[in-house]
């Protein structure tokens, strides 16, 4: 039995949390090893859940939510959303009549990571000296 397409080629959306990330990928392997064992129709099976999951999820990223629901999702007021929004934090999507802002759920992903930029001391205190220098 032919698989219908390799476990490695699923077709992953931008912006998918991390857990889910780490959910499929540890799937991909798990796959493998099965296909190794000659064990196809589980495969099959399981890839075919695979696209269901990763479908879902694109549907579910792909989602238009008002700035009083991404406010709401994020834990931040609604000032704090429009103003990322006018910034160009985050994309506008205005598909209303009236224009008001529409945001992907996956553009709420970037407004809602942390900073990966690490803590470097001896820079923070360059930074401290520099500006205590007089003109």
């Amino acid at each position: 039995m032919a698989l219908p397409l390799p476990p490695s080629d699923i077709p992953l959306p931008d912006g998918m949390p991390a857990w889910v990330m780490a959910f499929i990928s540890q799937a991909i392997r798990e796959n493998v090893t099965l296909t190794e064992n000659g064990a196809t129709q589980a495969v099959v099976a399981r890839l075919a859940l695979l696209l269901r999951l990763v479908e879902s999820a694109r549907v579910y990223l792909d989602t238009e939510v008002t700035v009083e629901e991404a406010a709401a999702l994020l834990h931040r007021h609604p000032e704090t959303i429009r103003r990322a929004v006018r910034s160009g934090a985050i994309p506008d999507e205005r598909s209303t009549r009236r224009g008001h802002h529409r945001i992907r759920r996956r553009d709420l992903n970037r407004l809602a990571a942390p900073h990966s930029r690490s803590y470097d001391p001896q820079a923070d205190a360059q930074d401290i000296a520099r500006r205590r220098r007089p003109p």
